[in-house]
């Protein structure tokens, strides 16, 4: 299964105005196009974001830079764990979302 995911890119900055305060920290993403081992349900708002789903992506070896090797979201060599937007995905991720499973291995689709 291929599906568009956000991966970490690093942190952001983010200065205020002139005597506002200090300068505030944010985790950036950034989305790309990619293998999906396993998919996990249901749908959720995470901060008022458009719903997404987690699921396990491999992620190609130049994206890997901006993620530490010590980060937990590794699940294994190569496979991160990432959120998928359901927007984005929503052809692909119709039959998961319409069965009402909370977990799909699709490593057999994609072999």
């Amino acid at each position: 299964m291929i599906l568009q995911v956000l991966i970490p890119d690093g942190i952001g900055y983010h200065k205020r105005r002139q005597g506002m305060g200090v300068v505030t920290t944010y985790q950036r993403y950034r989305p790309i196009t990619t293998t999906v081992y396993k998919v996990f349900g249901p749908a959720r708002r995470l901060d008022r974001d458009l719903p997404s789903i987690y699921v396990h992506a491999w992620i190609p070896e130049h994206h890997r830079a901006a993620i530490t090797e010590n980060d937990p979201g590794w699940v294994e060599e190569g496979v991160f764990v990432c959120r998928a937007i359901v927007k984005d995905n929503q052809r692909t991720l119709a039959s998961f979302l319409a069965s009402g499973d909370l977990e799909w291995d699709v490593r057999e689709q994609t072999a």
